[in-house]
């Protein structure tokens, strides 16, 4: 499951997969990032047509959003990694969603599955499959692929990894008993990653696109004695074993984005997005939905290679905090301020 805290952060060859079927899936079209259908609404409109407008607006504002997350910050910086680009050379792109039924898992695919790609493969790695076909992750020829599970063995991944040529890894310890969080942070978020960069390296996938959190590197920020980070990390020492997760797929020579959200939210987006450098933000929240968006973009973009970003919505941060220079980092419906504010 992909999971993180979800209070508000105070300042200071092929896998062996279970193929799927939906006559629904043919009645979608080819979606690319930035082609926007505007909505006509008719003078005399409904109070369900103003209600159906009011999503297809949101639905391009968020469209929008990724656009302009791939022309500017994917963009704004050299690459430091110069491995070939995501998709596959010719043929299908694969891409492999790891932690398919978690909250934001299942958002993931469910963006894969909107752009409905004809040239890309969606699989959906997962321990459980019969909670996944509960929850219909399968549905719209996403591909199944059960019992996977970081806590497996390197051997065992690699072989269920063969053929992926993306990885977007959902991952993060379900807090529970208070007495075995530490060991189940460790266990999936410093060494069911690392375990994973390392099957997805011997595997050939080409590039991996990790959910992180922001103050993951908080005592290099100076922030280990921060409220957001004593706090967040009291879940098992979450934080410092993400960080071990981050620094082994940076050092593995993969292709790879590193995705750092604030405080997770379930409800749709309240406000513009904000995307940073590492090492930005000390506080926030941010709308799984946009997570979600930026990285399934995130897994395509040519330009993302070797990026740290992090998430947060305007108006989440805590009393008295703002992210230095956020006017820069803002990403709205209006692309060339952000590319503006991005030079």
């Amino acid at each position: 499951a992909c999971v993180a805290p979800t209070a508000r952060f105070l300042a200071p060859s092929r896998p062996r997969i279970a193929r799927a079927r939906s006559a629904e899936s043919s009645k979608h079209g080819v979606c690319g990032v930035g082609r926007v259908t505007r909505a006509v609404v008719a003078a005399n409109a409904s109070r369900d047509d103003d209600s159906k407008q009011a999503s297809e607006f949101s639905t391009r504002r968020e469209t929008l959003l990724v656009s302009a997350l791939a022309t500017v910050v994917f963009a704004a910086a050299p690459l430091s990694v110069t491995s070939r680009p995501a998709a596959a050379a010719e043929g299908v792109t694969t891409v492999l969603v790891v932690g398919a039924t978690g909250a934001t898992g299942r958002l993931v695919v469910d963006e894969l599955r909107r752009r409905a790609d004809p040239a890309t493969q969606i699989v959906a790695g997962v321990r459980d499959e019969k909670k996944a076909k509960k929850l219909g992750v399968d549905s719209g020829h996403v591909s199944v692929l059960p019992d996977f599970d970081v806590t497996n063995d390197v051997a065992t991944l690699t072989g269920q990894m063969r053929g992926v040529d993306v990885a977007i890894v959902c991952l993060g310890f379900v807090p529970g008993n208070p007495f075995k969080m530490k060991a189940a942070a460790h266990a999936v978020d410093n060494e069911g990653v690392v375990r994973l960069v390392e099957a997805a390296k011997a595997a050939g996938v080409k590039r991996v696109v990790l959910i992180s959190s922001i103050l993951v590197d908080g005592r290099a920020m100076h922030q280990e004695d921060s409220p957001g980070f004593k706090i967040t990390n009291a879940f098992g020492g979450v934080l410092d074993e993400k960080l071990v997760g981050e620094k082994a797929l940076i050092a593995s020579g993969l292709e790879y984005v590193i995705v750092r959200p604030a405080g997770l939210r379930g409800e749709p987006p309240k406000s513009e997005l904000l995307i940073t450098p590492g090492n930005t933000m000390a506080s926030g929240e941010v709308s799984r939905e946009l997570v979600a968006k930026v990285m399934a973009e995130a897994a395509f973009s040519t330009s993302a290679a070797g990026r740290i970003v992090e998430l947060a919505e305007t108006g989440t941060f805590a009393p008295n905090y703002e992210p230095p220079n956020v006017a820069q980092y803002l990403v709205g419906d209006d692309q060339n301020r952000g590319a503006r504010g991005n030079r």
